[in-house]
């Protein structure tokens, strides 16, 4: 029995060390992805660096550029403060409510001790 725990460790061991090996020889090669022709055309155009040049890179600038500088190219709430006031308002309608109903049950049930 003492000598299948040496085997189980020693081959646990070995294991742990080869994977551990894989791993770091995995962080020093390529990314794996090319850049297109055609993405580093963009790139340049769009004056992004060689070395930041990708897809989703020339994409985000792309979506900015949408804006016209106005902000990332996604909409928080709304591009007008009259639709923000409005969604407030609703917001607050609505807890307004939710609240006012659990006030008003809770006051009709109160138990008195005599």
């Amino acid at each position: 029995m003492k000598k299948f725990h040496v085997v189980v460790a020693a081959s646990a061991m070995l294991l742990a060390l080869l994977s551990v090996q894989q791993q770091s020889y995995a962080q020093y090669a390529g990314t794996g992805t090319e850049v297109s022709e055609e993405t580093l055309q963009k790139c340049q155009t769009l004056q992004i660096e060689k070395a930041q040049c990708t897809e989703s890179n020339v994409l985000a600038r792309e979506r900015v550029g949408l804006t016209d500088g106005a902000g990332s190219g996604t909409a928080f709430l709304a591009k007008e403060s009259g639709q923000m006031i409005t969604l407030i308002g609703v917001l607050g309608a609505l807890f307004g409510g939710v609240a006012g109903a659990f006030f008003l049950m809770g006051k009709g049930k109160q138990v008195k001790e005599v």
